[in-house]
Formats: C-alpha cells, sequence, structure tokens
C-alpha cells in the first residue's frame, strides 16, 4: 500500500535528527563502540557494514499495518499502546532493529567469507549463501540477546512477531506470494511431474529447469527461515520437492544458530549450501522471466548489505548461548507477561519522548517573516521582505567543529582565562526600595512604607552584558575573510561559553534582483549546544541592507537578551549594497547614509553599536565607509588577527571603556 500524506508526514517528522541521535547513541552503548554510526533511509531494508547501521523506520511499512500491529499485540497480550499511535509504533520498530543489527555488530563476523569463497561464482549464487548465512545468524544474534541481556527480549519478540503478522511475510500465505509473482506452487505435488528431456536437450528446456530450480530453492529458504525464526509457527510438513534437503539441513541450520563462535557458524553456512547446491541454477545469465526476477529482486533488497560491505573488518565476540528466542533454558515455550509487561512500559516511555522529538523539531528549522512596516524603517525599504531563519542543525559538521576547537584550543582557553577575570572586577549594584540612600527612584513613589530611595553598592559579579554578531554573508566576503570570521565566531563562541556570556550570531544578506533579505540565526541566545555546529555554515553570497538588518537586531536582541547593556558587532568588508526593482537601489551614498541614521536612533534607544571594518593591506576604504555610518568603528587589514582584535574589543566592552 502507499503512505497517505498524513502518514508521510508523521514518517518524515519522526526521521529527525533528534530522533537518530538518540538511536545513535543508543547503538554506541550497545555496542562499547563510539565510533558507531547510525542512518535513516526509506529503502525498506535494514543492515550493518559491521560499524555503521541502517534503518528504515518504516520498513514493510509496519507502522501503519494495523493488521500485523494488532495481531502481534493480541499474540504478546499486550493494549494497542502501539498500534494507536503511528509515532510509538515506529519507534518501537527502529529500536527493535536497531538492537538487531547491533548485535549482529558484536557478534558476527564483517566481511562474511561467503562473498569471497569459490562457492559464490555467480549472481545467483551468492544470493542464497546470503539468504542461509542471514537465517543462521540473524537466529543466533536473537539468541544472543536474550541469552545475555536483561532489557533487549521483549524488542526482540516484539521485531520477529510483528514481521510475522506482515501481509507480505504471514507464512500461511506464502503460495499466494509465489502465484503473485506468476509461479503456481502445490505444496503436496509441486515439481514430482518435472518434463525435461535428458535424451535430447535444448536450450528451451535447460532454461525451463533452471526457472523450476529457482523456484525450488526460494521455497526451500522461505521454509527454513520460518522453521528457524518463527519456532511459535508450525510451517508444517516441507513440500515434497525439498523434502529431501530440509531434512539433511534442518539440524545444521539448529546447531549453527546456537554456535557461538562467528568463524564456525560460517562453516555451517558452507555445510549447507554444498548440500542444496543441486538445487541452484548452474547459469549466471539465465534469462529469467519478470516474474521470477521480482523474487530475485526482492532477494537482493533484503540481503544487498552483505554483497555491499564496506572495509570494516572485524571478529564477533564468542559468547555461550543457554537458550533460543520465544524459548526457555529447556527449550519449553515462554511465557510472555514479564515481555509485555516491559513493551507496555517502554511504549509509555516513548510518548514522552515523542513531546521532546517534536519540541526539539520546533528548534531544528524554523522561519518567520518581517515587513518593514514591523519597524520605524524609512520609506527606503518599503515592500522589503526579512526571512528570518533558524537552520536545521547540521550534524554532520560536528567533527569538523570539533577539530577546529581543537586546533584553537591554547587562544581558547587564555581568552577565557583572561575574561573570566573581567567578569570578577567590582560592578556597580543599584539596591531599590531603602529609607534613605544616595538618590530617589520615581518609579518607587507609589511605595506606602514611603522606600522612595535607592543606593549604589560596589559587588564583584558578572558585567550585565549581551551581544549580538551580525556579519555580513555578501558575496564580497568569500575566501579568506569568511574563513577568518569563521574561525574567529567558534573562539568567540567557545569563550563566551564558558564564561556564561549571553550572545547570538547572524548571518545577514540581500538578495540582489528581489525585495528580500535572509537573517540566519547560527546561534541564538537561549541556544542549543549543537547549535554551535551551524557556525561553519557561514558563506558568502549577494549583498547586505544593513539599513534594515539593524532594526531587526535591534528588536531580536530586545526580545531574547534578557542583559541591560546590549551591543550590536557588525562584521563587515564595505558599504551595503543591494538593488531591486522596488523599492529604489541601496547603494552609496543613499545607503551610507540611511544606515547611518538607523544606527544613530537605535544607539539613542540604548543599544550599543560597534563595526569591524574588513580591509585589505593599503586600502581602508572599508573604514572609511563605516566610519561614515558607525560612531564606534576598528579597522582590521589583516584577517589573520581579526579575532585578537575582535577580543580586544569584548574585552574593553565588558570593562566599560567603551559606550
Amino acid at each position: 500500500m502507499s503512505l497517505t500524506a498524513e502518514q508521510k508526514k508523521i514518517l518524515s517528522s519522526f526521521q529527525s535528527d533528534y530522533t537518530r541521535s538518540a538511536e545513535e547513541q543508543f547503538a554506541q552503548i550497545l555496542t562499547e563502540r563510539s565510533d558507531v554510526r547510525l542512518f535513516f533511509i526509506n529503502e525498506n531494508r535494514c543492515f550493518t557494514d559491521g560499524k555503521n547501521i541502517t534503518i528504515d523506520p518504516s520498513e514493510k511499512e509496519l507502522f501503519v499495518d494495523k493488521y500485523a500491529l494488532l495481531n502481534a499485540e493480541k499474540h504478546l497480550n499486550m493494549n494497542d499502546s502501539i498500534s494507536s499511535d503511528p509515532w510509538i509504533a515506529l519507534k518501537m520498530q527502529t529500536r527493535s532493529s536497531n538492537i538487531h543489527e547491533s548485535l549482529h555488530i558484536l557478534y558476527s563476523n564483517f566481511p562474511l567469507k561467503f562473498l569471497s569463497d569459490k562457492r559464490a561464482s555467480n549472481e545467483i549464487r551468492t544470493l542464497v549463501l546470503s539468504d542461509i548465512s542471514n537465517i543462521i545468524e540473524d537466529a543466533f544474534i536473537e539468541a544472543a540477546g536474550c541469552s545475555l541481556y536483561d532489557n533487549l527480549e521483549h524488542y526482540l519478540l516484539w521485531n520477529r512477531i510483528a514481521l510475522f503478522y506482515t501481509k507480505a511475510d504471514t507464512p500461511d500465505t506464502l503460495e499466494q506470494k509465489f502465484e503473485k509473482a506468476g509461479i503456481k506452487i502445490d505444496t503436496k505435488t509441486a515439481y514430482e511431474n518435472i518434463e525435461t528431456s535428458d535424451d535430447q536437450p535444448n536450450e528451451q528446456s535447460v532454461e525451463n529447469d533452471n526457472i523450476k530450480k529457482f523456484a525450488k530453492i526460494m521455497v526451500y529458504l522461505n521454509y527454513m527461515g520460518f522453521f528457524l525464526l518463527y519456532p511459535f509457527f508450525d510451517p508444517g510438513d516441507p513440500p515434497k520437492p525439498v523434502l529431501e534437503y530440509v531434512e539433511k539441513t534442518k539440524n545444521l541450520f539448529l546447531e549453527g544458530s546456537q554456535c557461538g563462535n562467528a568463524s564456525r557458524r560460517e562453516e555451517y553456512t558452507f555445510k549447507i549450501f554444498d548440500i542444496i547446491e543441486p538445487l541452484i541454477p548452474d547459469d549466471s545469465n539465465l534469462d529469467l522471466p519478470p516474474s521470477v526476477r521480482y523474487l530475485l529482486d526482492d532477494l537482493k533488497s533484503k540481503h544487498s548489505n552483505n554483497s555491499s560491505f564496506s572495509n570494516n573488518s572485524s571478529e564477533g565476540k564468542e559468547v555461550t548461548i543457554t537458550r533460543r528466542l520465544f524459548t526457555d533454558e529447556n527449550g519449553e515455550p515462554i511465557s510472555f507477561d514479564s515481555q509485555k509487561d516491559k513493551l507496555e512500559k517502554d511504549a509509555e516511555t516513548f510518548k514522552s519522548e515523542k513531546e521532546s522529538s517534536q519540541h526539539s523539531q520546533k528548534n531544528e528549522r524554523s522561519s518567520s517573516v518581517f515587513y518593514s512596516n514591523n519597524f520605524d524603517c524609512s520609506n527606503l525599504h518599503r515592500n522589503i521582505k526579512l526571512e528570518v531563519i533558524k537552520p536545521k542543525i547540521n550534524l554532520n559538521l560536528k567533527r569538523a567543529y570539533q577539530n577546529m576547537v581543537s586546533k584553537y584550543q591554547l587562544v581558547i582557553n587564555s581568552y577565557s582565562s583572561q575574561i573570566s577575570q573581567y567578569l570578577k572586577t567590582n560592578i556597580e549594584e543599584k539596591e531599590e526600595k531603602k529609607l534613605f540612600g544616595s538618590g530617589i527612584s520615581s518609579r518607587n513613589f507609589g511605595d506606602v512604607k514611603k522606600r522612595f530611595w535607592h543606593r549604589k553598592n560596589m559587588v564583584q559579579g558578572i558585567p550585565d552584558i549581551g551581544f549580538l554578531f551580525l556579519i555580513d554573508g555578501s558575496g564580497s566576503m568569500e575566501g579568506e575573510r569568511i574563513n577568518g570570521v569563521t574561525a574567529a565566531m567558534v573562539i568567540i563562541h567557545e569563550v563566551f561559553s564558558n564564561n556564561n556570556i549571553q550572545h547570538s550570531i547572524v548571518e545577514h544578506r540581500a538578495i540582489y534582483g528581489k525585495p528580500k533579505l535572509v537573517h540566519n540565526i547560527l546561534v541564538d541566545f537561549h541556544h542549543r549546544n549543537e547549535e554551535r555546529y551551524n557556525i561553519l555554515s557561514l558563506n558568502a553570497s549577494e549583498g547586505t541592507r544593513e539599513g534594515f538588518s539593524l532594526y531587526w537586531a535591534e528588536k531580536h536582541l530586545n526580545k531574547n537578551c534578557s542583559s541591560e547593556h546590549k551591543i550590536i558587532i557588525m562584521v563587515s568588508d564595505g558599504a551595503p549594497e543591494h538593488t531591486c526593482d522596488d523599492p529604489i537601489d541601496y547603494v552609496p551614498p543613499v545607503s551610507i547614509k540611511d544606515t547611518a541614521e538607523t544606527a544613530k536612533k537605535i544607539i539613542r534607544r540604548g543599544t550599543s553599536i560597534v563595526a569591524l571594518a574588513l580591509d585589505s593591506p593599503g586600502d581602508d576604504e572599508c573604514y572609511r565607509q563605516l566610519k561614515m555610518i558607525y560612531p564606534h568603528v576598528v579597522s582590521c587589514i589583516d584577517i589573520s588577527k581579526f579575532t585578537g582584535q575582535l577580543l580586544h574589543i569584548i574585552s574593553k566592552l565588558l570593562q566599560g571603556r567603551i559606550r
């Protein structure tokens, strides 16, 4: 079935970085490997290469398969806590698949030996080896999971039972499945009357024989899979054409699935393959009809991970198996009472995680739109739209960010220590509602106890100051400048975070040819720790319209920064410039005059502005232009010294030497 728009929305919401990172952390804890990575896909398969785990939370569309979910809950004597909420069903499926693949990382060999074995001489033979190996390995790691761990069995049970009830894999519809593929199978008499001419073989008879062989091997593998992985289901007697092979290999499957040594389990795969080899078509270029090709593609999609392992190499841990999934130590069927309680309890826990995930996604990417009439802008900005974006946190930048912090760790430590000293200096604190003091506070005249006075004391504490860094994201910043500013912002963020200084980092630009501005809030005042990775996404393109951008910056500071003293630090390499059809072009000298009037108004209302002019050696044009706009401008002609100059300015601001 195809997913509805609402179901797709639920799936998209579930596959957030918040959920993915939570599952990745779980996998790292279970495998005791910090290098394990987890990814979401939508390809109807889950697999691991021994290091990376790839999961499709919507595998077989189980999360919306009411038939399978309700029957799985009924099988386990559960309430409807999973089937009633698609998000919970997705979480349960994802956690179960995550555990399954993590156990493979712990106990399976990577890469698998059969991939380079001579038996894997063509596509079909490789796929048969893959399927035998997967059946044994899946049964083994599930046995290991319930033998060695206290809190994994209920997930393994849920995964196996829920998949059992999916319409595609319900055993009693096996014949229907093959009929849909164009192969009529009678489980009692199939292949008893195969008509081939041994005396005068021809091309057509050989092809037909190979097609029937392929159908036989598929029936055999499906039967053995259900026999080993679904011991609660009685598949009945095996179809007569494969009965001989089932009887010869059944015990090998059982022994292999309980063998605690990964290399010896691979030997069981080879033993089984050698026995069933007569069932395997000889022609690797067999021109299978579409109906049979469908089955081959289905098998390939399930096990393509085994044919595309990365270069990760590891040996599975050796363990002792005491029981199988669904049975106790004596081989008797287990009661589901304790397991169903755990499943219901975890389903309740996942509800709170769902709420956290949905709340987190509000911070992953959001946007809002402002227009000139939201501010007291000049008429120059009429019809201009400002889109403010909080980008989705890019976890792919985590490693690069950590590398940059390591590179500048000495600088970060030095300035953190220096600034912490400024934060310990004496600051003036005003005490209100006194019966006597150094001054009168008119706002307290209504106090019935006549506590009109205030007095000022010098105390040691943190200066009440907050910063908004407004970074020029125009095209002229490309190259060394944007790279230098990026490094500086990483250092500033780390120093400020170490000292609990309120700050926000915003990239601003104006889109040429359009009445549009874009502000990217890379780090906000009340930021999540992971927001810092987005600093590395600073880039250069388009122009700027600082007169408008400053009004937004002032409003954002006042709304989100609780500090008494608020400061905008403007980092730019030239005068504002933006052209579009309507309104008139925003270029010097018009843009300089408008931005200067804006800055003057904002400063008069209590927000300080300091500009850093990024010039080139021998060229002070940017400094001269910005000096016509802002009262406090610092020239930087060497981008390699930009960080030091910026931190020097901040030190002065913290000491109150710039107002």
